[in-house]
């Protein structure tokens, strides 16, 4: 049987159900590969063999003249993973994506919840229908840097001596274990002895005694905190990118943070370590060659 780019594809995209990866991320593969394989086929392309770097370069074009970088950008990413996978699996012997370049995204500092609006978070929070749970779930968000996902399907077993949490419920089906600090496990604990709902439910954070938080009621709660403190508004993800700046900021190491956040690669977590203006200044005075000569003088 002569195996078509579909059928590869259809393969791949079984693997990566097999490996756990969220529906989000396969529908953002199955979406980018089937764009490509119908490029392909409009080039009377319908094999993985028949795919070579000068198809690709041409896709890649054909990407950056019809879409903004970021969405080019995407489409590409998912096509590196799934040639890579394809040279893994011995069906290639090397990846046609090699040397072809992705388009250059512009460096931007995305939004991230520093300490100050934390704070106003936090005095809002107290204003809330369900005070102690509300400012417990900004702790935590803030404090371990876990996805809106994670924070949901925590559960009161997940809490462990020591102030840690099991984040059960990971991106791609990979458990790891958290740190929280004093101050958090306060919030938790205040929480739990005083607002929690009795429920047969080992869920955490809970709407109801029937219902756990979704990422949706989540999104929904820190709108309506961010309108009371009259801030910006923020998601989740930008509780966890101000966790990652703050903890570098506060002289962690990156290959921690690495750990903390569930990454599978350093990249990813770059991608976090996002300093502003003033933080390169700051580190420039401390660090530069110049001014430590001065000093000895």
């Amino acid at each position: 049987m002569n195996f078509t780019l579909g059928h590869h594809i259809q393969d791949f995209l079984g693997y990566g159900r097999q490996k756990g990866h969220s529906r989000n991320t396969l529908v953002a593969y199955r979406n980018a590969l089937r764009a490509f394989e119908q490029f392909a086929h409009a080039h009377k392309v319908t094999t993985v063999e028949g795919v070579t770097r000068a198809l690709l370069r041409e896709y890649a074009e054909h990407l950056s003249e019809t879409m903004k970088p970021g969405g080019a950008h995407a489409r590409l990413r998912p096509l590196k993973t799934f040639f890579t996978w394809l040279e893994a699996e011995e069906v290639i012997q090397k990846s046609p994506m090699t040397r072809v370049a992705m388009p250059k995204l512009p460096r931007k500092i995305l939004p991230a919840v520093g300490t100050d609006d934390m704070q106003c978070l936090l005095a809002a929070a107290q204003l809330s229908k369900n005070p102690l749970r509300d400012r417990a779930i900004l702790a935590v968000l803030f404090d371990t840097g876990v996805r809106a996902s994670e924070l949901c399907g925590l559960g009161l077993a997940d809490i462990q001596p020591g102030g840690r949490l099991e984040v059960q419920a990971a991106k791609g089906g990979r458990s790891r274990i958290v740190p929280i600090s004093r101050v958090g496990m306060r919030h938790l604990t205040r929480y739990i002895q005083s607002e929690r709902p009795q429920s047969r439910l080992d869920t955490l954070f809970l709407t109801t005694p029937q219902a756990g938080m979704t990422r949706f009621t989540v999104g929904q709660l820190l709108e309506r905190l961010c309108h009371a403190a009259n801030i910006q508004q923020y998601s989740a993800h930008c509780f966890r990118r101000g966790f990652a700046v703050n903890y570098l900021r506060n002289e962690g190491d990156v290959f921690t943070l690495q750990r903390i956040m569930g990454h599978a690669t350093l990249e990813m977590t770059n991608r976090y370590a996002v300093l502003v203006t003033e933080d390169l200044k700051d580190v420039h005075r401390r660090a530069s060659p110049l001014s430590t000569l001065s000093k000895g003088r």
